[in-house]
């Protein structure tokens, strides 16, 4: 058929309930443009279907256009291309698009092309999948978008958000979260992990940390007048006033309480990762040699070690928060991946295996602490205390009377005290503890204008270490400041009496043997039996009962041996 005389044949035609009088048209775009329904009589039909002239063994056999009568308003007549196919036996129709400006011959005769490459046999040209189903489930299901990039943070913006702070488009979280298990480090914790992720700075002094009732470290934003910086706001604050460079310590000074000497370590030995040029790489770029020449000429073994932690830290931060996309494989920077170099250790414990076991110096360690009870109130008892319920001294700081019932003779212990914060502990309180207990809650009846004012505060161990104005402050009272802070001044006046009364210099004290000889006096007064030592001790296996606490000091083992070697009396000396 022309194009030229399509028109006429146009007016001419009449449509019939039979498709005989459609007759076929070109497959060209200015035979389609001059199709209008006008000029057709619809009847009861609301479509038909014109098919084109085309090859049999194309890739247009089938195709036809579809005309809608539409409503009577319409002034345009809607073209639709189709292509009629026979798949497994039946016929079918697939819609390939509105003929538009945008979609017209070519883009129709594109898109069929690509339909027969993905659906029908090259050979034979029969239809392997329907086209139908096809596009069904391209709308029914949709493309999982591409999750494996990573986001591109920097190692100091995963610090900022670790610590609590804003940045960007996310969403800021409460700072300083465990690695894999839920809820947040301790306040130590979080005060050793800032102070190598930012710390080795000014910014440290802006800040502390303290335990809340869940055992979690809080935040405690401070001013510094030296500086003339006010208190920050928040975290983000915080790094705003201190951006990275701004506030370095060139060296750091301590004292060394045990040998009483001050030591100064290099700052090149203790450095803040912020405030280097690696804290402004990629976080999903860091790898293990990136660590290995960080903690190169650092000042120990530990240290280096605590380094790799906190690096392993932020990688499985960045981790949990889909930072690192949806492939980012194991942690690449664990202790396990990264060489540290072992040192030969420059200091060995000495009470390591150290545990009061002979009733003379249980005694005597008594008789000292209760002779220093008015020198040092609450910390006297504290150590008292520790020996009496195998408690750490951390858990032991944190408790408060409420946590006492004498009626009922036990001694509540939250899981937010607990090392371990697994669950809520309860032990039972003999008479020998009672004892202890009424002596501690006197402490605050002592008459002294001073203990008086002290005596309402909730926790079994207070401090003295407040100015007048904070005495009558409640809320102060019920915070976590107001409980005993520490006992470094009285550990060595009571091992110096102890080694007084003792007689001998060399007796060695320290609060950390307290829960160790509990451990130890449970385990003889029970035949041996952890089982029994691990549910006072509050341990959460009977083999780390026994790797770290069941140790025999040296005269018990040189009582073992004895026993074992009187298997080989028959042994005699040689003549010489």
């Amino acid at each position: 058929m022309d194009t030229e005389k399509l028109g006429p044949e146009l007016d001419q035609v009449e449509i019939k309930q039979t498709s005989s009088t459609i007759k076929p048209i070109r497959f060209r775009d200015e035979v389609i443009n001059k199709i209008k329904k006008d000029n057709f009589i619809f009847g009861k039909k609301r479509d038909f279907f014109i098919p084109f002239i085309v090859s049999k063994d194309s890739h247009q056999k089938g195709l036809k256009l579809r005309i809608y009568k539409g409503s009577v308003k319409d002034k345009s007549t809607r073209k639709v291309f189709y292509i009629q196919y026979w798949f497994n036996g039946k016929s079918a129709k697939l819609k390939l698009g509105d003929y538009t400006q945008r979609f017209g011959v070519k883009e129709c005769d594109d898109y069929l092309i690509e339909i027969h490459k993905t659906h029908t046999d090259s050979k034979t040209g029969y239809w392997l999948k329907d086209p139908s189903i096809t596009k069904k489930d391209e709308q029914r299901i949709v493309e999982k978008p591409d999750t494996t990039q990573a986001k591109g943070y920097t190692i100091n913006e995963t610090i900022e958000a670790y610590c609590g702070a804003a940045i960007y488009e996310e969403e800021a979280e409460r700072g300083f979260s465990k690695d894999r298990k839920d809820g947040f480090r301790t306040s130590k914790s979080c005060r050793n992990w800032f102070r190598y992720m930012a710390g080795y700075n000014q910014r440290k002094s802006l800040l502390t940390f303290y335990d809340d009732d869940d055992g979690y470290g809080v935040v405690q934003f401070l001013s510094n007048t030296h500086l003339r910086i006010n208190k920050p706001k928040d975290m983000r604050d915080l790094f705003r006033k201190f951006p990275p460079g701004r506030g370095i310590l060139q060296d750091r000074k301590y004292w060394n309480r045990r040998r009483k000497q001050t030591y100064t370590i290099p700052a090149s030995q203790n450095k803040s990762i912020y405030d280097s040029s690696l804290g402004k790489s990629l976080i999903h770029e860091l790898k293990p040699g990136d660590i290995e020449e960080w903690i190169r000429g650092t000042s120990s073994e530990e240290i280096k070690k605590d380094y790799v932690k906190v690096f392993t830290t932020l990688w499985i931060y960045a981790r949990k928060r889909g930072w690192l996309g949806t492939k980012p494989g194991p942690c690449p920077v664990g202790l396990e991946d990264v060489y540290v170099k072992r040192e030969p250790k420059k200091y060995e414990d000495p009470y390591k295996d150290i545990a009061i076991e002979d009733p003379k110096e249980l005694a005597l360690f008594w008789e000292c602490t209760e002779e220093l009870s008015q020198k040092f109130p609450w910390k006297a008892e504290l150590h008292q205390f520790m020996i009496l319920t195998a408690l750490r001294k951390t858990e032991a700081l944190k408790m408060k009377k409420e946590y006492i019932n004498l009626e009922k003779g036990t001694l509540f212990i939250p899981k937010g005290i607990s090392k371990t914060k697994y669950r809520d502990e309860e032990l039972p309180i003999p008479p020998e503890l009672e004892v202890l207990i009424l002596n501690i809650l006197d402490i605050g009846n002592r008459p002294t204008l001073e203990f008086y004012k002290m005596k309402d505060h909730p926790w079994l161990f207070g401090t003295r270490k407040w100015g007048a104005a904070k005495y009558f402050n409640k809320a102060f009272k019920q915070s976590h400041q107001a409980h005993l802070g520490g006992d470094e001044n009285f550990i060595p006046t009571l091992r110096a009496l102890m080694r007084s009364k003792a007689n001998d210099p060399t007796l060695l004290y320290s609060p950390k043997i307290l829960r160790k000889s509990y451990i130890t006096l449970s385990q003889q007064r029970h035949g041996g039996r952890s089982e029994i030592t691990q549910q006072m001790s509050r341990h959460g296996s009977i083999e780390v009962l026994n790797k770290h606490y069941n140790k025999p000091n040296l005269e018990t083992k040189r009582g073992y041996a004895n026993k074992v070697a009187e298997v080989f009396k028959f042994i005699k000396r040689r003549s010489a």
